[in-house]
């Protein structure tokens, strides 16, 4: 026998075991087979397919789709983009930032953990645009196109389970930007200048104009689209510039709303 020694109840039990199965070594029940590796487990999952905007110097971009957590319970959670992207480049990745579930676009991760602190820096002072197809129409003519800049402090409500405007809250500011004005609803771009969980979907549902297709933030719950119409456009930070073009589903609902291309 090579490696480490045994002792003498080891070697008992060695002798056991072989004299159990013919004095061949003993093997797992039914044939098993040793236990799969991390890797070897994540790639018998049905895996999502990312498509990668930007993969150099330790930064990989991606354009997550809709119904993906940006992270999921675990890095190993197939509820979550990083798990996907994790299988697709056969290494672990970190995710810099968040998108909710059900919003698309621009989501950065980096190779080494060492490089999420410095990311979330350049975040928070870079430039985060979203496009929005919201409920509503806002003022006439030419003023209808005027940027609007929306300051007003967020804080979770237990009771009601959900992000609300509300003095005292954690600073939140955005501003709000039409782009396009259809019969009752609009295309807009909205820079978030601070970075707060639904932040958009709550100051965009403050000012009157919830998302098409936002069950969370207006009520009624809007049912014109399986999903809140909100994109991760463009992320501009450390001198890089990463831009994810509008999904198919939400241009087709864009045409629906009567809303022009940009």
């Amino acid at each position: 026998m090579h490696g480490r020694r045994l002792h003498g109840g080891q070697r008992a039990r060695a002798r056991a075991a072989l004299r159990a199965h013919g004095g061949q070594a003993a093997r797992p029940r039914h044939g098993a087979r040793p236990r799969p590796s991390l890797l070897e487990r994540r790639g018998r999952r049905r895996v999502t397919r990312l498509s990668i905007l930007h993969d150099a110097d330790g930064v990989v971009v991606v354009d997550k789709p809709p119904g993906l957590e940006a992270t999921g319970r675990t890095p190993d959670d197939p509820g979550g983009v990083q798990h996907h992207l994790a299988v697709q480049l056969r290494r672990p990745v970190w995710a810099v930032h968040q998108l909710d579930r059900d919003t698309s676009g621009v989501l950065i991760f980096v190779r080494k953990r060492s490089l999420v602190a410095r990311w979330q820096e350049a975040l928070a002072r870079g430039d985060k645009r979203y496009v929005a197809l919201v409920h509503g129409r806002e003022g006439h003519g030419s003023e209808a196109f005027e940027p609007r800049t929306i300051d007003a402090p967020v804080a979770y409500d237990r009771g009601a389970r959900r992000w609300v405007v509300r003095e005292g809250g954690k600073p939140a500011r955005s501003t709000v930007e039409v782009v396009s004005v259809g019969a009752d609803a609009m295309r807009v771009h909205v820079t978030l200048h601070t970075g707060r969980t639904h932040q958009a979907r709550v100051h965009l549902a403050h000012v009157g104009h919830p998302l098409v297709g936002e069950r969370r933030y207006r009520t009624p719950p809007c049912e014109l689209h399986p999903r809140h119409a909100l994109h991760a456009a463009r992320v501009a930070a450390l001198g890089a510039v990463f831009e994810a073009p509008l999904p198919e589903d939400l241009r087709a609902l864009a045409r629906r709303l009567g809303l022009d291309e940009e």
